[in-house]
C-alpha cells in the first residue's frame, strides 16, 4: 500500500467523517447535555464500531454479508427503529444544561455512539466502497493494522473535537434557553434519517 493510497483513503474518511449524520447528531447531543466526557466516550463508541467495520472489511467479510441480503435488511431494520428511538427522546427532553453536580453517563453514552454507527445500514456499503479499493492487492497484516489505526484514530480525533466544541461554555451559554429547541432540531432530524432508512428498505 502506498502513501498516495493511504493519503486517499485518510482524504475520504475525513470528508465522510465531517458529513452531517446520526454519529454527528448523537455527539454533539450528549456532549451538551450530559458533558464533554459523555460526549468524548460517545466519540469512544463511533470510534470502536468504525474499527469494527474495517476490520470486517480488512478479513473479507463484507463480501459474505453483501450476499446476505436478509442480513442487510435487518440491520436497516434496526437501525431504522434505534434512530426513531434517539429522535422521540430528543423531542420528549426538557431542555436541561449539564451540571457539575451531574455524572456522565459513561457507559450509556459509549453504547449509545457504538449502536448509532454499527447499526447505520449505510456504514457496512461505507466501508466497503473504500476499502474495495484498496484491497485490489491484498494488504499484509502491517498494511491492514495501519490502515485500521489510521480510520480509527482520524475518526475518534474529530468526534473528540466535536465533543470538545458543543461542551465549551461559550456554546453552552449561548444555547442557554434554546437547548429545547436545539433538541426538538435534533430529534427531527434522526426521525427524518429514521423515515429515509425504512423507506430504502422498503423498496
Amino acid at each position: 500500500m502506498s502513501l498516495d493510497t493511504l493519503l486517499l483513503v485518510f482524504a475520504i474518511h475525513a470528508v465522510a467523517l465531517i458529513s452531517p449524520g446520526p454519529d454527528f447528531a448523537v455527539v454533539t447531543r450528549l456532549s451538551i447535555v450530559s458533558g464533554r466526557r459523555a460526549g468524548m466516550w460517545a466519540a469512544a463508541g463511533v470510534a470502536a464500531s468504525i474499527g469494527m467495520y474495517v476490520l470486517v472489511c480488512l478479513l473479507g467479510l463484507s463480501l459474505v454479508i453483501a450476499a446476505l441480503p436478509g442480513l442487510s435488511r435487518f440491520l436497516s431494520v434496526a437501525g431504522a427503529l434505534y434512530l426513531a428511538w434517539l429522535g422521540i427522546q430528543c423531542l420528549r427532553s426538557r431542555g436541561e444544561l449539564p451540571t457539575t453536580e451531574q455524572t456522565p453517563p459513561r457507559g450509556r453514552a459509549f453504547l449509545t455512539g457504538l449502536l448509532t454507527n454499527l447499526l447505520n445500514p449505510k456504514a457496512m456499503l461505507y466501508f466497503g466502497s473504500i476499502l474495495s479499493q484498496v484491497l485490489g492487492a491484498s494488504l499484509s497484516a502491517s498494511e491492514g493494522a495501519i490502515l485500521w489505526s489510521v480510520l480509527v484514530l482520524e475518526s475518534m480525533l474529530w468526534f473528540s473535537l466535536v465533543a470538545g466544541l458543543f461542551s465549551s461554555q461559550k456554546v453552552l451559554g449561548w444555547l442557554h434557553g434554546r437547548l429545547k429547541w436545539f433538541d426538538r432540531i435534533v430529534g427531527v432530524a434522526l426521525l427524518g434519517l429514521a423515515a429515509k432508512v425504512a423507506a430504502s428498505t422498503a423498496r
